[in-house]
């Protein structure tokens, strides 16, 4: 006997095979988690029986401001009470298959993605992949998805534990990934939200390949293995899985049921270039929050230590930095995008120089930006980008 839920938030409609155990459901519009509190149970055929339960006319009072914040996301440009008046006179949208979250290949934007939800408020460091978008590029072009991907830069034991865990690139809808890098004390923090396209075939053995151990206290965590490296995982539906390092500080998100979606639990700095910077059809992204990113213990120990990155020249070029963004578009031709925030406008001016340089001999560059922003965006052959990347940290260093 399956149950039918209305979102708190949006009040979408949908079905589940039952009452979640935590009592807790995500609804497949909005990406909002909310309590259950209210239901109908349908036969096998679907309909209603013909007495329902009491609790089913319980209403749930909505949050204005949690509305006002999703109307963005649901209006569009539309103002409130246009949206409100076609919701009168027009019948309600098919819901969207909570499995299939858009079409296959295509891309969400930064603000879009749910993954968002579930990253630390104290994240300054988010990055995010949709394969999706990757696979059908390489189809496009009679290319090895797998090797496309190496070549890029993403390292060869990531996609060989997302193989281990039965899981295909084609499932996986996107990678949303976090961190927060301290001003004094080093610390390991790492958020991974996997959002997939369908469940697992086999939930317990999806766990199994990930050595999943029940974490005492009933929060329904587990202690897994994923990459060679210790994680505590958290189940918030069957295609939401999020990775947590630190079983405290990188499950922050998910033990308090998600933020609202957009990421505005984010620095504003981070918020400003997932929503400003980051292109609405990049497939691959990493952005930065506004920070002294030279002078965190973290960065010097990764750039100066020997069996890590070994780059200390690289620190100069830092200092002069505040912000940066650097994203992969994989439309008809790939594009790069690289944006940074310097320290004050003379280094933005330097930045603004040395992009012009390289846009002198292509005119299918573009380039630009104001004060302390500098932006370069120009086509690219995937498999080269990481190395375009380490070229212009190494060019700037000699400037």
């Amino acid at each position: 006997m399956s149950i039918r839920l209305s979102c708190s938030t949006c009040n979408t409609a949908f079905t589940l095979p039952e009452v979640p155990a935590d009592r807790r459901a995500l609804c497949p519009r909005c990406g909002e988690m909310f309590p259950v509190r209210a239901w109908q149970e349908e036969s096998a055929a679907g309909s209603l029986p013909p007495s329902i339960p009491a609790a089913a006319s319980t209403s749930v009072r909505r949050s204005p401001s949690r509305q006002m914040m999703l109307i963005p996301f649901v209006a569009g440009l539309i103002g409130l009470g246009v949206a409100l008046w076609m919701a009168r006179i027009h019948p309600p949208m098919p819901q969207p298959n909570p499995e299939s979250p858009r079409p296959e290949g295509a891309v969400a934007s930064a603000v879009e993605l749910a993954g968002l939800r579930y990253l630390p408020a104290d994240t300054n460091i988010a990055f995010a992949a949709q394969p999706g978008a990757i696979l059908a590029y390489a189809t496009r072009t009679n290319q090895d998805a797998r090797e496309l991907i190496l070549k890029a830069g993403i390292p060869a034991k990531v996609l060989d534990s997302l193989t281990t865990l039965g899981l295909t690139l084609a499932q996986i809808d996107s990678l949303v990934g976090g961190t927060f890098v301290g001003d004094r004390a080093v610390e390991i923090r790492l958020t991974l939200v996997l959002t997939l396209r369908t469940p697992p075939t086999d939930e317990d053995d999806f766990l199994r390949r990930l050595k999943a151990k029940n974490q005492p206290g009933g929060k329904g965590h587990h202690d897994v293995e994923f990459a060679g490296f210790p994680f505590t995982l958290g189940r918030v539906s069957p295609t939401v899985w999020v990775f947590g390092f630190d079983s405290k500080k990188d499950m922050e998100a998910v033990e308090r049921g998600g933020y609202v979606a957009g990421g505005r639990q984010l620095a504003g700095g981070l918020q400003d270039m997932l929503s400003q910077q980051v292109p609405a059809d990049a497939a691959a992204w990493i952005a930065t929050n506004n920070e002294r990113w030279a002078e965190k213990p973290g960065v010097k120990l990764l750039l100066e230590t020997e069996t890590l990155l070994k780059k200390p020249e690289w620190l100069p070029t830092l200092a002069k930095g505040r912000a940066g963004m650097a994203s992969l578009s994989f439309g008809d031709t790939p594009r790069i995008r690289l944006f940074v925030k310097a320290s004050n406008a003379a280094n933005g001016q330097q930045a603004r120089n040395y992009f012009a340089e390289r846009a002198a001999t292509d005119a299918k560059i573009q380039h630009g930006g104001e004060g302390e922003a500098a932006f370069f965006e120009a086509p690219i052959d995937p498999a080269t980008a990481f190395a375009t990347l380490q070229k212009f940290l190494g060019d700037t260093t000699k400037k």
